[in-house]
């Protein structure tokens, strides 16, 4: 059973200087190649202090899976880091079993102020679910003991419990919500098999409800076909080079 999302109490206000902080850190994942593939970021309606997030994994033990996070700023940002908790249970030897927050390796277990930024933590964040990052995961670091214990002793039944929930995570009733509130963020992904779809991208602006964040819209065959003739107009490819 999943436990309950640890509620962050935000204040309703924020300093000028903090905002300006948080808007050119979201500024910075708009320039290419600085958000991480397969990672969308869309700050809060009501708090910039909180993000949400979505990671399409691509690679690893955790492939196919698709993950709704936040992104939680203290005030004391930047001196102290930001949070990333997922909305959902992660089997993943950084993740806390209790709150669900991935804690980082290496430098950034240290957070320094004015060299550490949201990019830095996001790449850590993709790279930490890679079998290369896992592997290198000693015992002391571990936040989930249990889970570092089956990816080392026992990795099948750890590749079995993580493609269990990469497939929960992209079955029907998951990503597709019965209904969308009219100020969520709404992506529309064809109606094809999951792990038949790959999607990539950088960052996307919006607003939405902050009980959801990013939730998705199926579509049908004749959206998708408009949504693909869009794309490749805009990347002056004709459909005979496709």
């Amino acid at each position: 059973m999943n436990s309950p999302k640890r509620q962050v109490q935000e204040p309703t206000e924020i300093s000028t200087l903090l905002a300006a902080e948080l808007g050119l850190e979201y500024a910075s994942l708009r320039a290419v190649g600085i958000c991480p593939t397969g990672i969308y970021i869309t700050p809060s309606t009501s708090t910039l202090l909180r993000w949400h997030g979505v990671f399409f994994v691509h690679r690893g033990p955790y492939a196919g899976a698709v993950l709704h996070f936040t992104l939680t700023f203290p005030t004391t940002y930047p001196r102290t880091a930001p949070t990333i908790q997922f909305d959902s249970e992660v089997y993943h030897p950084m993740v806390d079993p209790r709150t669900r927050i991935w804690s980082p390796r290496g430098k950034l277990a240290q957070w320094q102020p004015r060299v550490h930024h949201v990019p830095h933590l996001l790449h850590s964040l993709k790279a930490s679910f890679k079998t290369k990052a896992l592997d290198e995961i000693a015992e002391d670091e571990a936040i989930n003991k249990q889970i570092w214990s089956l990816h080392r002793h026992s990795p099948q039944t750890f590749l079995s419990m993580t493609a269990q929930r990469s497939l929960h995570s992209t079955s029907r009733h998951t990503l597709y919500p019965n209904t969308a509130a009219p100020d969520q963020v709404v992506i529309g992904l064809p109606s094809t098999p999951p792990r038949q779809r790959t999607i990539s991208g950088r960052s996307l602006v919006g607003s939405q409800s902050d009980e959801k964040g990013i939730v998705f819209r199926e579509i049908g065959e004749e959206e998708k076909e408009r949504l693909w003739k869009g794309l490749k107009a805009s990347l002056g490819v004709d459909g005979a080079s496709v």
